[in-house]
């Protein structure tokens, strides 16, 4: 019933953009998380709870995906400026032997130090901080999604296929082992019969 009732609306606002670029603080995500958390009813199943929390999950990754783009994209306006400004103070006769190679280098060293300055800034190291946190939490759901689906349906979940391949990790190591083990004892074998006077004792 919840599923039936708040989807259409929830899809309806997703598809709008401009709601989005209204929505700065997050408030649908908000919302969302706030539907996911409540407390649990009856005719509320337990994959619409995950449902809000991946939808959710995923607005603030776009959230914050959008706030890094923006922090990473200053460096660029500020070199840009700073060539401009470096073009604009050149003299006429420095401007003969100003050629694309040097313009180049120039370029190249105001483009560097803005770069290397913004990547050490606490804006950049937070927004990057913030957007692999949500990446995590959104993977973290996406995974839960896919394990209760996949309960539900009665096929082999993520963490089945990952306990199987370390079982066969372990059997493989163990086979290594046990031919590597072979192979000494055949090698010390031969050794002995090899050794002289052994024939005839």
């Amino acid at each position: 019933m919840w599923f039936n009732s708040m989807m259409p609306f929830l899809t309806t606002r997703a598809a709008d953009s401009s709601l989005f670029a209204v929505a700065q603080c997050g408030e649908i995500s908000k919302t969302i998380k706030r539907m996911a958390e409540a407390p649990r009813l009856a005719d509320m199943w337990n994959l619409d709870r995950q449902v809000y929390a991946l939808m959710a999950a995923w607005m603030d990754v776009s959230q914050c995906m959008a706030a890094y783009h923006a922090i990473a994209s200053v460096p660029w306006s500020k070199a840009y400026e700073r060539y401009s400004a470096t073009l604009a103070d050149t003299k006429e006769g420095d401007a003969k032997d100003f050629g694309w190679r040097k313009a180049f280098d120039k370029w190249r060293d105001i483009a560097n130090k803005e770069l290397i300055s913004n990547l050490r800034s606490k804006d950049f190291l937070a927004a990057q901080r913030e957007l692999l946190l949500a990446g995590l939490e959104l993977r973290t759901r996406q995974q839960q999604m896919t394990d209760s689906v996949a309960k539900l349906l009665g096929v082999p979940s993520q963490h089945d296929f990952d306990e199987l391949t370390r079982q066969f990790t372990e059997l493989r190591r163990e086979v290594r082992a046990s031919r590597r083990a072979q192979r000494d004892e055949a090698e010390d074998a031969r050794g002995l019969a090899t050794q002289p006077g052994r024939d005839e004792s």
